[in-house]
């Protein structure tokens, strides 16, 4: 898969203080491109079909690649996809880019898991129906 593969890309203003002593983003900031990310993807794909204040999705699970480092000046994107679709859960895959001498190249990857909530009730449910074919129209 090929960030070409991507429907939703968007860009990363990276910031002085992502920046650790080697002069690299650190590693730590990943994570938070990656919710960016995931935010931005589903506040576009789902819209308003969904009520963040009733349910919505917990990360279960996050697995990241580093590949190689980015600095301050990058121009950096952050691409997301569903991969799978389950029945309370899903994979969410990111991958993040930086323009080198005007090519993009992957810097890092990540895997998640996500599961769908009723954060009123504090319990797992299916993800429902019409979020997941909203979610399956995008990704066509």
């Amino acid at each position: 898969m090929t960030y070409r593969d991507y429907k939703h890309i968007i860009p990363i203003q990276l910031r002085f203080n992502d920046v650790d002593r080697l002069n690299h983003v650190n590693n730590a900031c990943y994570l938070s491109f990656f919710e960016l990310g995931r935010v931005k993807y589903f506040n576009q794909v789902l819209n308003k079909n969904i009520n963040w204040n009733e349910k919505g999705f917990i990360t279960a699970r996050t697995e990241i690649d580093h590949l190689t480092p980015l600095y301050l000046l990058d121009e950096v994107y952050c691409c997301t996809k569903i991969i799978k679709l389950g029945t309370k859960s899903m994979t969410i895959k990111n991958v993040i880019l930086k323009k080198v001498d005007g090519n993009l190249i992957e810097a890092a990857s990540g895997i998640g898991i996500l599961v769908a909530m009723d954060y009123l009730k504090k319990i797992s449910i299916e993800i429902p129906t019409d979020w997941r074919k909203l979610i399956e129209d995008f990704e066509k």
